[in-house]
């Protein structure tokens, strides 16, 4: 679940937030932006999510705004608790109305989204579950970053990923023409420009050999089940053994890749869904592979990628 305790204490680090009218606003911001973002998501979350979602944002509010109240000024009125948000016409949205995509409010979503990613980028990766594959013993091989080894597969997605990094539609306006991949590396967010201001956005991880990739590139090849072969320096350090790893789930590249025309980056796959959102040691970027198909099938040889 989403820490909104984290994101909302960074949202009211500023002057302004000694306001309790600024402060409820910026309440009611975000429990739209939550809404909004809940409803965009594929598949659509059920009625319980939803609720569980939005009693972990209130159980936020209110932890904040218990912790103000002791350097409250002293010409408030000392007695005086924060003001309760009513909470019943949200809820009742959820028993009343259908699940449908609604816009953004544009400020709150690029501060909760943003926020959230940074702090999502710099926590610490989990392990994930790992089925050794028959042909690697996977007590023989070292893991980091969360990082799985190769021919263990973690599984085409990660069932407890947070839903800002699962692909979704999303309000995107760009200069770029449609059907353009735009690679957000700070966010890390992949985006396939689609008509009408709207963006299929994907959850990336970005590995060292891409962390100083920037400007335009194009696909210039694509491939299903590309092999990978382990690089020298994994090799020594034992986090792979020397050789060859056919196409298959295990395989470090993942499901499909796309190798742009500077010939050393690539978009791919991966064996470590739970990597997602976080900057790794190797590879480039990264989608888990559920996000790469999808993505393969919508792009072609020539496609611009911008990374900025």
């Amino acid at each position: 679940m989403v820490d909104y305790y984290a994101i909302l204490s960074r949202a009211i680090d500023t002057a302004e937030a000694g306001d309790r009218s600024w402060r409820r606003n910026l309440y009611d911001r975000a429990r739209r932006t939550l809404m909004s973002e809940m409803r965009a998501r594929r598949p659509q979350p059920i009625q319980a999510e939803l609720a569980r979602e939005l009693a972990a944002l209130e159980a936020a509010i209110k932890r904040i705004e218990a912790e103000r109240a002791p350097s409250e000024s002293a010409e408030s009125d000392p007695t005086a608790l924060p003001a309760e948000p009513d909470q019943s016409p949200l809820l009742e949205s959820l028993r009343s109305r259908p699940l449908v995509l609604i816009a953004f409010a544009l400020g709150v979503a690029a501060l909760c989204a943003g926020a959230y990613a940074f702090w999502w980028s710099h926590r610490p990766a989990p392990q994930a579950s790992r089925t050794p594959a028959n042909s690697i013993n996977a007590n023989m091989l070292g893991t980091r970053d969360g990082d799985i080894p190769p021919g263990i597969d973690g599984g085409p997605m990660d069932a407890d990923q947070s839903y800002v990094f699962r692909r979704q539609p999303t309000f995107y306006r760009t200069l770029q023409p449609v059907g353009t991949v735009i690679i957000d590396k700070l966010q890390h967010f992949l985006y396939l420009v689609q008509p009408n201001s709207v963006a299929l956005r994907y959850g990336i991880g970005i590995g060292r050999q891409c962390a100083d990739l920037i400007g335009l590139r194009h696909v210039a090849s694509m491939a299903e089940w590309p092999p990978w072969e382990a690089p020298p320096d994994m090799v020594k350090e034992k986090l792979a053994q020397s050789g060859t790893v056919a196409g298959a789930p295990g395989n470090p590249l993942g499901a499909r890749v796309l190798e742009l025309d500077d010939n050393r980056s690539r978009v791919h796959g991966t064996n470590a869904p739970k990597t997602i959102g976080t900057n790794v040691e190797f590879g480039c970027i990264r989608l888990v592979n559920d996000d790469i198909v999808d993505l393969y099938a919508r792009v072609r040889i020539g496609t611009p990628v911008l990374v900025n």
